[in-house]
């Protein structure tokens, strides 16, 4: 009787240890006693599942994920804005990892409906990405791994001689036609240069500016996406073509900095790739 108690001590020692609850940014409150299986259509969290070392409990991702290589062999879902119900049924993940918005809301509650349940990351923010690196940790019990790149993150961000390279100049990043405004992570990354982003004065995360807006905000810098190489040639051919955008500072003085939709878009550690370009550039010009 006395070896039975001993023994019994010991495993619930030993699931204590283990188990924890994670509230996720919702504030829902999940139980794990080992981390659990998953599954996302979002490629910024694929990528921060694996910068912890967590893949081997992804399920599946997004029919966009390409990032790292390993990422592309992992059965696809669909996508955020077309998710494949029926494939994450049948995969059975434990949790289903997406944002706090209204698509992931609206999304939760379909995969609820199916058993399947959500947890919620947070919204868009350059200041989330390391919130959620430290969230995901938790959540796989990869608390040591997250909490150095979640540091190593907000360092490079808040580094004081990074924000200097801007000197306050006005600057826009263009998406195509949409700009990163206030609330966008891609407008982090221009405060996190030092740089006062024209799109602000829109209010919104990614508006479409007007003509008679690029026109009076003037900017003195522009930091645009490409999708392939040989793609900022014609860009640049466009914005010289351009009355409005041939009438900015950036445009006269060739201060446009073209960077790859792959570092670009998509809100994971990876940006400081794109944060160090934009650095550079600004440092050198």
């Amino acid at each position: 009787m006395k070896f039975f108690f001993m023994v019994l001590c010991a495993a619930l020692f030993s699931y204590c240890a283990f188990a924890r609850e994670v509230a996720d940014a919702s504030g829902r409150t999940f139980d794990f006693d080992a981390p659990p299986t998953a599954a996302t259509v979002v490629p910024n969290i694929s990528q921060e599942v694996y910068a912890i070392g967590a893949q081997d409990f992804l399920l599946g991702n997004s029919n966009y994920c390409i990032y790292p290589e390993d990422a592309k062999y992992k059965p696809k879902l669909g996508g955020l804005l077309n998710p494949d119900y029926e494939k994450i049924a049948k995969a059975a993940p434990e949790i289903f990892l997406l944002p706090l918005s209204p698509t992931g809301r609206a999304i939760a509650r379909r995969l609820e409906s199916v058993g399947v349940r959500p947890f919620f990351l947070n919204t868009e923010g350059i200041e989330n990405v390391s919130k959620d690196i430290l969230l995901l940790g938790k959540v796989f019990f990869k608390d040591a791994a997250a909490e150095k790149i979640a540091r190593d993150f907000d360092a490079e961000i808040r580094d004081e001689r990074g924000r200097q390279a801007g000197r306050g100049r006005k600057a826009l990043f263009m998406f195509g036609n949409m700009a990163a405004g206030r609330g966008s992570f891609v407008g982090g990354l221009l405060g996190a240069c030092g740089l006062k982003n024209c799109a602000d004065a829109t209010g919104a995360p990614w508006p479409v500016l007007s003509r008679e807006f690029i026109v009076s905000a003037a900017p003195e810098i522009i930091f645009a996406e490409v999708v392939k190489d040989g793609d900022g040639k014609a860009l640049l051919k466009r914005f010289k073509e351009d009355p409005a955008w041939a009438s900015t500072p950036a445009v006269k003085n060739s201060m446009i900095c073209f960077i790859s939709r792959d570092i670009a878009t998509i809100p994971s550690p990876r940006v400081l790739e794109a944060l160090r370009i934009m650095r550079a550039f600004c440092a050198k010009n």
